[in-house]
Parts: C-alpha cells; sequence; structure tokens
C-alpha cells in the first residue's frame, strides 16, 4: 500500500470519528466496555486481578467453566472487543450501526448474566 493511500485512509477515519462523536454513535462501544467491566467483576469473584483487556478476555476464557460462562458469553465478549478495536484503531472498514446495535444487545445480555452469576 501507498504511503499517500494510509494517509487518506487515516483522514477519513479522523473526519467519520468526528462525525460520529458528534452523532453519541459509539453506543456499541461503549457497550464494550460494560461488559468489559462486567468481566472483570467476574473474574475478581474467583480471586483473579488482569491490567489488560486482553487479559481479561484470556481470563474470561481460561476460567469459563469456573465462571458460569457459556463459548457463547466469551465470544460475544471477544466480538465487542474486537470491533471496539477495529472502531478506535482501524481504517479498511467500518462498524455499522447493525453491528454496534448487536454489541449493546450483547451487552445487555452479558451484564445481566454477571449480575445473576455474582448474584447482585
Amino acid at each position: 500500500m501507498l504511503l499517500l493511500d494510509e494517509i487518506t485512509l487515516r483522514l477519513r477515519k479522523a473526519e467519520k470519528l468526528v462525525k460520529d462523536a458528534e452523532k453519541e454513535f459509539r453506543m456499541g462501544f461503549t457497550a464494550y466496555y460494560a461488559m468489559f467491566h462486567a468481566a472483570n467483576a467476574l473474574i475478581l469473584s474467583i480471586n483473579e486481578d488482569v491490567r489488560t483487556h486482553r487479559g481479561t478476555i484470556y481470563a474470561v476464557w481460561k476460567n469459563k467453566d469456573r465462571l458460569g460462562l457459556s463459548e457463547d458469553d466469551c465470544s460475544k465478549l471477544s466480538r465487542a472487543f474486537d470491533l471496539r478495536e477495529e472502531s478506535d484503531y482501524g481504517i479498511f472498514r467500518q462498524i455499522s450501526k447493525d453491528e454496534a446495535e448487536n454489541v449493546l444487545k450483547d451487552a445487555k445480555d452479558f451484564v445481566e448474566k454477571a449480575k445473576k452469576i455474582l448474584k447482585v
């Protein structure tokens, strides 16, 4: 890829982020952070501690049975993380409104499940 192409893509990404911020479109990615905090609460409940987002995801997958989570629950967290990273750092693909809405639904389900598991 030519440097000029990457520069153009990065500028387009910057413009898109400004527009998204103006529309408060980031609901899907705020939803990821809800899942992240719920996952950390679950991890803390088994006396483990993590310091990074990737560490959180790894700990959830590693301890899914102890935490009472299914593979589907773990996949939703991983997918939300990937979309959040793509949204924040990626330049080759735009995240659709449908994807953001799906992450929001997944986040609601994940947080509710975590509350049920933690009896909160």
